[in-house]
């Protein structure tokens, strides 16, 4: 009943490699691939469709069932996980929900087809909800079916499922606003086997999504009138008799399709040589009211290219398709496969890092998210983190330092002298939710919302400029470029990254990420006192005999210097201190960090004129540089610049409050 792979299907399937350049040449083994024929219909607002999805068993483990998520689920009521725990984000958008607002998917047919004996299994019988992360039973968002039999190790069988959804209101990165649509995580998606067993979590508020490699070959059917961009490459249109087109969109070797459909985008296409001899090809669509900014995006867009290839890998596909989505579509600011979203305001102007940021931060999920496939719902930060990492490096290599932006009543002010250094990005929440949680999470058992973020995007981003700091420059690169490359379409685990970091470091590095990845504790190394008395002259009784003060005197005044460090944090890693005299000359220090303070005693013709602790700012991450150093004569005046700026800031906000106001 349940086929073997057929030498059709062998000759599709590879081993994992590097691309070699060929369109239709995957780039590993093709575990989920889907054949969809999609109809929309824009005058209800629904999708109907045909999925064929053949799914190869790639495990060591036979299983007698298969479980799918049913994302759109989460939007069919108030009840779901995803609006339950979203409740404070989203809760405004769907309180006033009219019965056309919400969304769905429905399957209406899903059979097992052995093509090779012309037999169908009817599945939908055995159709039942699963609830594998809670006792929600109001969450529809994980269905799994039985086999009649079992699916062998290396085995491959084939499903054909009727489905149709509902579109919701835009909400989380999906939906329909007057007629612009961006279509994401909308069919039944297979989960992932692994280890004997189905990931497949619930749709939860501050989860992505995780799943299986594959080709997906797609045709979709809407109104001549609109403009389309999809995942893969644009293989086909079709024009039919009834005023629609069919467009054909195929790619290998990925792990999600969506799609965007509107008759407003202004479409441009450029081909792009991101390094010697590769290219791809960028399409931009754009809503006609951001068209001044075309070329921010497009520029954006092939700066993540270049700096993404050299330090991560060549990019592997033919395409990449950036979305300026609709106002007020709440689409912006999502990755998929070879497509991604941006965002940007229409008041931005030159010195605002928007479209830029966003534009390289979702390009950048592409690899991470997309080429390694980490798992989201589980290891966040392996993900989010990296990319939010990627970002500031992309950006601060192609634009400089960024400034300081504010938004009043949704007007955006740009604050020219304050430079916002690399090192702060992310410090100010990591402060305020370090000791919330720990790193290695699931999405949904975070404290909140803040704490998710902070330690998936924030507190990861920091780690790793830390260990960039600590590794040195050239082997932190080589080693990040191994890590992506090594794991390329392989969902890599934590452990996959330990790994590496310890071959390239040349020591065992649990003891440097545990704390971070498996801690909530905060790392802060203080300069805790410094002072320089002159060397005592030996008084009183000195065994048998007795002397006065001052007798004898020296020629030259000696001094006892006194450096007292502290670590005023949990977390322990080697620190450095550098310790300044008057007459300029330094001394280097290296203190292992591990109790909780170290004195460095010296003795000398010179007073101590400073010290600092981590002086190369290695440990970003540092809670509270405030305290990394002290001077035995502060600069009384030097807070007078900090207040002269704050007022003339403040003077620019009052100045644009009365404008308003007036």
């Amino acid at each position: 009943m349940i086929r073997k792979i057929s030498s059709l299907v062998v000759s599709f399937v590879l081993f994992v490699c590097l691309p070699s350049g060929a369109s239709d040449e995957s780039f590993c083994q093709q575990v989920a691939n889907y054949t969809l024929n999609v109809r929309l219909n824009t005058e209800n607002k629904t999708i109907s469709a045909r999925e064929i999805l053949e799914w190869t068993n790639d495990t060591e483990f036979p299983t007698d069932e298969l479980w799918f998520h049913l994302y759109w689920n989460a939007f069919q009521n108030n009840m779901s996980d995803f609006l339950v725990e979203g409740t404070e984000r989203w809760g405004k958008i769907f309180r006033n929900n009219r019965e056309d607002d919400w969304g769905y998917i429905r399957i209406d047919d899903i059979r097992l087809v052995d093509e090779t004996r012309s037999e169908e299994f009817d599945l939908a019988p055995t159709m039942e909800f699963r609830h594998p992360d809670n006792t929600n039973t109001a969450d529809k968002t994980v269905m799994s079916v039985k086999l009649p039999q079992p699916v062998e190790p290396g085995e491959t069988i084939v499903l054909h499922i009727d489905f149709h959804s509902k579109v919701p209101k835009p909400i989380h990165r999906t939906g329909v606003y007057r007629n612009s649509y961006f279509i994401a995580q909308w069919f039944p998606k297979i989960g992932v086997f692994t280890g004997g067993k189905w990931n497949c979590h619930q749709f939860h508020a501050t989860s992505n999504f995780f799943a299986d490699y594959g080709t997906y070959d797609v045709r979709i059917t809407l109104p001549s009138r609109f403009v389309i961009g999809a995942t893969g490459e644009h293989r086909e249109k079709k024009e039919n008799n009834d005023g629609t087109v069919t467009h054909r969109f195929v790619q290998h070797s990925v792990h999600d399709f969506a799609w965007t459909a509107s008759p407003h985008y202004l479409e441009y296409r450029e081909e792009f040589q991101f390094v010697p001899g590769k290219s791809t090809e960028i399409t931009l669509l754009l809503q006609p009211y951001h068209k001044t900014q075309k070329d921010r995006y497009l520029n954006a867009t092939k700066n993540a290219l270049k700096y993404c290839s050299q330090w991560y890998g060549d990019y592997p596909y033919t395409t990449i398709t950036c979305v300026d989505p609709a106002y007020n579509s709440r689409c912006g600011g999502m990755e998929y496969p070879t497509l991604f979203t941006g965002g940007t305001y229409f008041l931005t102007r030159k010195g605002i890092p928007w479209p830029e940021r966003v534009t390289i931060h979702e390009f950048g999920h592409g690899y991470f998210f997309g080429l390694l496939g980490s798992n989201e719902f589980e290891d966040a930060w392996l993900d989010e983190g990296f990319t939010s990492f990627l970002e500031s490096e992309v950006y601060h290599a192609a634009y400089g330092y960024p400034v300081a932006v504010r938004s009043y009543f949704g007007i955006p002010f740009i604050f020219k002298e304050a430079i916002m250094p690399i090192e702060s990005e992310g410090l100010s929440s990591h402060r305020r939710t370090y000791n919330m949680d720990i790193m290695q999470n699931f999405t949904w058992h975070f404290m909140n919302a803040s704490s998710y973020f902070s330690n998936s995007y924030d507190k990861a981003k920091l780690m790793l400029r830390t260990l960039k700091r600590f590794m040195g420059k050239d082997v932190f690169n080589r080693m990040i470029k191994s890590y992506s490359i090594r794991n390329w379409f392989k969902h890599p685990k934590p452990q996959d990254f330990y790994d590496v970091v310890s071959e390239y470091a040349g020591q065992d590095m649990r003891w440097f990420l545990d704390q971070f990845v498996h801690g909530s504790g905060k790392l802060d190394y203080a300069v805790g006192a410094i002072r320089s008395e002159r060397k005592r002259i030996p008084r009183g009784w000195m065994g048998a005999k007795y002397r006065e003060a001052g007798i004898p005197r020296t020629t030259s005044t000696e001094y006892r210097t006194e450096v007292l460090l502290r670590r005023v944090g949990d977390v322990r890693i080697p620190v450095e201190v550098n310790i300044a005299f008057e007459d300029g000359t330094e001394v280097r220090e290296i203190w292992n960090g591990q109790y909780r303070w170290k004195r460095f005693i010296y003795e000398g013709p010179l007073k101590i004129k400073n010290a600092e602790v981590d002086p190369g700012h290695k440990l970003v991450i540092d809670m509270n540089r405030t305290n990394n150093s002290k001077v035995m004569s502060p600069n009384r005046l030097a807070p007078l610049k900090w207040v002269s700026n704050w007022l003339t800031w403040l003077q620019h906000a009052l100045e644009s409050f009365a404008l308003l106001g007036s």
